[in-house]
């Protein structure tokens, strides 16, 4: 899957400075991504999310998206990316802690 190699070159070098793309499994049909680094700590992390799923999308020459997403205890993101035709909604992950006390959802 050298779609996914020139993707990753490619978002790096676009957003290197902000996002950090760890590739944990891929294959035909998923590819799951982990995201670190300061866009970790903004309002906009969603949309580094996406503008990979674009970047997958412009190499692989088949539109791919966001399938879900989950906040690790690290503050870093695990998402998994589909081909757009496999994603009917994607699970969104909202964490939020407030005096020692978390709300954890996935919608």
């Amino acid at each position: 899957m050298d779609f996914v190699e020139r993707a990753v070159a490619k978002f790096r070098e676009l957003f290197g400075a902000e996002a950090e793309v760890e590739v944990l499994r891929m294959d035909p049909e998923s590819i799951s991504v982990k995201f670190g680094g300061n866009m970790c700590y903004t309002c906009g992390t969603y949309d580094y999310f996406e503008d990979f799923a674009y970047t997958l999308s412009d190499e692989a020459g088949e539109e791919w998206a966001v399938a879900g997403y989950e906040q690790l205890e690290t503050g870093e993101y695990l998402v998994e990316f589909k081909p757009k035709r496999l994603v009917a909604k994607a699970v969104r992950h909202i964490k939020i802690v407030l005096d020692d006390k978390s709300l954890d959802l996935r919608l």
